[in-house]
Protein backbone atom coordinates (compact mmCIF):
# COMPACT_ATOMS: atom_id res chain seq x y z
CA UNK A 1 0.00 0.00 0.00
CA UNK A 2 1.58 3.56 -0.48
CA UNK A 3 1.57 6.24 1.87
CA UNK A 4 0.90 9.72 1.64
CA UNK A 5 4.25 10.14 2.23
CA UNK A 6 5.61 8.22 -0.56
CA UNK A 7 2.69 9.60 -3.03
CA UNK A 8 3.98 12.96 -2.15
CA UNK A 9 7.49 12.52 -2.65
CA UNK A 10 6.78 12.99 -6.41
CA UNK A 11 7.40 16.18 -6.88
CA UNK A 12 5.41 18.36 -7.86
CA UNK A 13 2.94 15.20 -7.76
CA UNK A 14 0.78 14.91 -11.39
CA UNK A 15 -2.09 13.32 -11.49
CA UNK A 16 -4.12 12.87 -14.95
CA UNK A 17 -6.69 10.69 -16.92
CA UNK A 18 -10.19 10.93 -18.29
CA UNK A 19 -13.12 12.56 -15.68
CA UNK A 20 -14.89 9.56 -16.59
CA UNK A 21 -14.01 5.64 -17.53
CA UNK A 22 -16.29 5.23 -20.22
CA UNK A 23 -14.44 1.45 -21.99
CA UNK A 24 -12.08 -1.08 -21.33
CA UNK A 25 -9.97 0.42 -24.58
CA UNK A 26 -10.24 4.41 -23.74
CA UNK A 27 -8.59 3.75 -20.55
CA UNK A 28 -5.89 1.29 -21.27
CA UNK A 29 -4.74 4.03 -23.93
CA UNK A 30 -4.99 6.63 -21.79
CA UNK A 31 -3.29 4.90 -18.85
CA UNK A 32 -0.22 4.35 -21.27
CA UNK A 33 0.27 7.85 -22.81
CA UNK A 34 0.01 9.10 -19.21
CA UNK A 35 2.43 7.44 -17.70
CA UNK A 36 5.07 7.55 -20.33
CA UNK A 37 4.20 11.65 -20.46
CA UNK A 38 4.98 11.84 -16.79
CA UNK A 39 2.03 10.86 -14.38
CA UNK A 40 2.50 9.86 -11.12
CA UNK A 41 -1.26 8.25 -10.62
CA UNK A 42 -4.04 8.12 -13.12
CA UNK A 43 -7.43 9.13 -12.31
CA UNK A 44 -9.97 6.32 -12.95
CA UNK A 45 -13.54 7.47 -12.05
CA UNK A 46 -15.65 4.60 -12.18
CA UNK A 47 -19.16 6.38 -10.72
CA UNK A 48 -19.72 9.82 -11.34
CA UNK A 49 -22.27 12.38 -9.51
CA UNK A 50 -24.12 13.91 -12.40
CA UNK A 51 -26.41 17.65 -11.98
CA UNK A 52 -28.64 16.16 -14.47
CA UNK A 53 -30.06 12.26 -13.77
CA UNK A 54 -30.26 10.99 -17.65
CA UNK A 55 -26.45 12.49 -18.11
CA UNK A 56 -23.41 9.53 -17.96
CA UNK A 57 -23.12 8.29 -14.61
CA UNK A 58 -20.00 6.30 -15.12
CA UNK A 59 -19.57 2.34 -16.00
CA UNK A 60 -19.50 1.49 -12.71
CA UNK A 61 -18.68 -1.71 -10.66
CA UNK A 62 -18.24 -3.40 -14.18
CA UNK A 63 -15.00 -1.59 -14.62
CA UNK A 64 -13.29 -2.51 -11.83
CA UNK A 65 -11.65 -5.18 -13.75
CA UNK A 66 -10.15 -3.03 -16.50
CA UNK A 67 -8.81 -1.09 -13.49
CA UNK A 68 -7.25 -4.10 -12.60
CA UNK A 69 -5.92 -5.05 -15.35
CA UNK A 70 -4.42 -1.48 -15.99
CA UNK A 71 -2.80 -1.87 -12.17
CA UNK A 72 -1.00 -5.06 -13.03
CA UNK A 73 -0.06 -4.36 -16.38
CA UNK A 74 0.39 -1.09 -16.69
CA UNK A 75 1.95 -0.10 -12.83
CA UNK A 76 0.90 2.76 -12.39
CA UNK A 77 -0.79 3.48 -8.99
CA UNK A 78 -4.95 4.55 -9.15
CA UNK A 79 -6.75 7.18 -7.95
CA UNK A 80 -10.72 6.77 -8.33
CA UNK A 81 -13.91 8.72 -6.77
CA UNK A 82 -15.99 7.25 -4.04
CA UNK A 83 -19.73 8.15 -4.39
CA UNK A 84 -20.99 5.91 -1.51
CA UNK A 85 -19.45 3.90 1.33
CA UNK A 86 -20.33 0.63 -0.20
CA UNK A 87 -17.79 1.74 -3.27
CA UNK A 88 -14.65 1.45 -0.32
CA UNK A 89 -14.46 -1.78 0.11
CA UNK A 90 -15.20 -3.11 -3.57
CA UNK A 91 -12.29 -1.32 -4.99
CA UNK A 92 -9.97 -2.44 -1.95
CA UNK A 93 -7.40 -4.13 -4.18
CA UNK A 94 -7.53 -1.92 -6.93
CA UNK A 95 -7.30 1.54 -5.75
CA UNK A 96 -4.73 3.23 -4.33
CA UNK A 97 -5.65 6.33 -3.20
CA UNK A 98 -9.48 7.26 -2.30
CA UNK A 99 -10.95 10.35 -3.89
CA UNK A 100 -13.81 12.48 -2.01
CA UNK A 101 -15.76 14.58 -4.67
CA UNK A 102 -16.65 18.56 -4.18
CA UNK A 103 -20.39 17.27 -3.83
CA UNK A 104 -19.49 14.67 -1.46
CA UNK A 105 -17.55 17.06 0.86
CA UNK A 106 -20.06 16.77 3.47
CA UNK A 107 -21.24 13.28 2.84
CA UNK A 108 -20.72 12.35 6.30
CA UNK A 109 -20.95 8.49 6.31
CA UNK A 110 -18.96 8.68 3.25
CA UNK A 111 -16.20 10.53 5.13
CA UNK A 112 -16.56 8.21 8.14
CA UNK A 113 -15.96 4.86 6.39
CA UNK A 114 -13.36 6.47 4.39
CA UNK A 115 -11.73 7.54 8.00
CA UNK A 116 -11.51 3.81 8.61
CA UNK A 117 -9.43 2.94 5.56
CA UNK A 118 -5.25 3.00 5.94
CA UNK A 119 -5.18 4.41 2.61
CA UNK A 120 -4.43 8.23 1.38
CA UNK A 121 -7.75 10.12 0.58
CA UNK A 122 -7.59 13.25 -1.76
CA UNK A 123 -11.00 15.48 -0.40
CA UNK A 124 -11.93 18.13 -2.64
CA UNK A 125 -13.32 21.55 -1.39
CA UNK A 126 -17.05 22.05 -1.83
CA UNK A 127 -18.49 24.39 -4.64
CA UNK A 128 -19.29 27.14 -1.49
CA UNK A 129 -17.39 25.38 1.55
CA UNK A 130 -15.61 27.38 3.88
CA UNK A 131 -11.71 26.48 5.05
CA UNK A 132 -13.28 25.42 8.48
CA UNK A 133 -16.05 23.04 6.85
CA UNK A 134 -13.33 22.13 4.46
CA UNK A 135 -11.35 21.23 7.25
CA UNK A 136 -13.59 19.41 9.15
CA UNK A 137 -14.36 16.85 6.12
CA UNK A 138 -10.41 16.85 6.18
CA UNK A 139 -10.69 15.50 10.11
CA UNK A 140 -13.44 12.90 9.15
CA UNK A 141 -10.79 11.76 6.41
CA UNK A 142 -7.69 11.94 8.75
CA UNK A 143 -5.58 14.61 8.68
CA UNK A 144 -2.67 12.08 8.62
CA UNK A 145 -3.69 10.69 5.54
CA UNK A 146 -5.39 13.39 3.60
CA UNK A 147 -4.36 15.58 0.61
CA UNK A 148 -6.79 18.57 -0.28
CA UNK A 149 -7.86 19.66 -3.70
CA UNK A 150 -8.75 23.14 -4.14
CA UNK A 151 -10.76 22.79 -7.57
CA UNK A 152 -12.61 26.33 -7.65
CA UNK A 153 -14.95 27.68 -6.13
CA UNK A 154 -18.93 29.38 -6.79
CA UNK A 155 -18.85 33.19 -6.75
CA UNK A 156 -19.83 36.28 -8.12
CA UNK A 157 -16.92 35.88 -11.07
CA UNK A 158 -18.76 34.42 -14.06
CA UNK A 159 -15.27 34.14 -16.38
CA UNK A 160 -14.57 30.79 -16.11
CA UNK A 161 -16.78 27.88 -14.66
CA UNK A 162 -15.31 28.61 -11.07
CA UNK A 163 -12.98 30.66 -9.51
CA UNK A 164 -9.20 29.14 -8.22
CA UNK A 165 -9.26 30.18 -4.50
CA UNK A 166 -5.28 29.97 -3.94
CA UNK A 167 -5.89 32.25 -0.93
CA UNK A 168 -7.33 28.74 0.68
CA UNK A 169 -4.78 26.62 -0.52
CA UNK A 170 -2.06 28.58 0.80
CA UNK A 171 -3.97 29.20 3.96
CA UNK A 172 -4.77 25.13 4.64
CA UNK A 173 -1.23 24.31 3.20
CA UNK A 174 0.61 27.12 5.26
CA UNK A 175 -1.61 27.52 8.49
CA UNK A 176 -2.69 23.59 8.69
CA UNK A 177 0.41 22.35 7.06
CA UNK A 178 -1.27 19.90 4.92
CA UNK A 179 -0.43 18.84 1.33
CA UNK A 180 -2.73 21.16 -1.29
CA UNK A 181 -3.10 20.03 -5.03
CA UNK A 182 -5.04 21.87 -7.64
CA UNK A 183 -7.32 21.04 -10.44
CA UNK A 184 -7.17 23.27 -13.21
CA UNK A 185 -9.27 21.67 -15.04
CA UNK A 186 -12.67 21.99 -13.20
CA UNK A 187 -12.20 25.15 -12.16
CA UNK A 188 -11.60 26.31 -15.90
CA UNK A 189 -14.27 24.66 -17.36
CA UNK A 190 -12.63 25.24 -20.69
CA UNK A 191 -8.86 23.55 -22.08
CA UNK A 192 -7.17 26.28 -23.29
CA UNK A 193 -6.89 27.64 -20.25
CA UNK A 194 -5.49 24.80 -18.50
CA UNK A 195 -2.13 25.44 -18.72
CA UNK A 196 -2.15 28.52 -17.47
CA UNK A 197 -3.87 27.76 -14.38
CA UNK A 198 -1.67 24.53 -14.17
CA UNK A 199 1.43 26.84 -14.20
CA UNK A 200 -0.03 29.46 -11.70
CA UNK A 201 -0.52 26.33 -8.88
CA UNK A 202 2.85 25.59 -9.13
CA UNK A 203 4.33 29.29 -8.88
CA UNK A 204 2.01 29.72 -5.52
CA UNK A 205 3.52 26.30 -4.40
CA UNK A 206 1.09 23.94 -4.82
CA UNK A 207 2.46 20.58 -4.06
CA UNK A 208 0.71 19.08 -7.80
CA UNK A 209 -2.07 18.85 -10.12
CA UNK A 210 -4.90 16.60 -10.87
CA UNK A 211 -5.94 17.18 -14.63
CA UNK A 212 -8.44 16.00 -17.33
CA UNK A 213 -6.75 13.87 -20.01
CA UNK A 214 -7.88 12.34 -22.90
CA UNK A 215 -6.58 11.04 -25.80
CA UNK A 216 -8.76 12.47 -27.89
CA UNK A 217 -11.11 15.07 -25.91
CA UNK A 218 -14.12 15.09 -28.20
CA UNK A 219 -15.03 11.80 -27.16
CA UNK A 220 -15.09 12.47 -23.74
CA UNK A 221 -18.59 11.43 -22.43
CA UNK A 222 -17.91 14.09 -19.41
CA UNK A 223 -16.36 17.49 -19.59
CA UNK A 224 -15.06 17.52 -22.91
CA UNK A 225 -14.51 21.10 -22.95
CA UNK A 226 -12.30 20.92 -20.09
CA UNK A 227 -10.38 17.94 -20.93
CA UNK A 228 -6.65 18.64 -22.66
CA UNK A 229 -5.03 15.89 -24.84
CA UNK A 230 -2.77 13.17 -24.24
CA UNK A 231 0.08 15.33 -26.36
CA UNK A 232 -1.32 18.91 -24.79
CA UNK A 233 -0.39 17.06 -20.98
CA UNK A 234 2.98 16.14 -22.20
CA UNK A 235 3.95 19.86 -22.84
CA UNK A 236 1.81 20.33 -19.79
CA UNK A 237 3.94 18.07 -17.32
CA UNK A 238 7.37 19.82 -18.96
CA UNK A 239 5.78 23.44 -18.32
CA UNK A 240 5.40 22.26 -14.45
CA UNK A 241 8.51 21.08 -14.07
CA UNK A 242 10.53 23.91 -15.11
CA UNK A 243 8.29 26.26 -13.29
CA UNK A 244 8.77 23.91 -9.93
CA UNK A 245 12.40 24.24 -10.39
CA UNK A 246 12.61 27.76 -10.40
CA UNK A 247 10.17 28.12 -7.31
CA UNK A 248 12.71 25.63 -5.57
CA UNK A 249 15.55 27.95 -6.56
CA UNK A 250 13.92 30.96 -4.95
CA UNK A 251 13.05 28.97 -1.91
Amino acid sequence: MITRKEFLNNKPLVVAGPCSVSSRDQIIQIAKKVKRYGAHALRAQLWKPRTEPDSFQGVGARGIKWIKEIKEKIKIPIVMEMLDPTHVGKVEDVVDILWVGARNMQNFELLKRIGNDPRPVILKRGLVSTIREWMGAAKYVGLDKVIMCERGIRTGADSMRFTLDFNSALVVKHDYNLPVIIDPSHTAGRRDMVKYLTRAAIAVGADGIVVETHTNPEKELVDKNQTISTKSFKKLVSDINKVYKIIKSLN
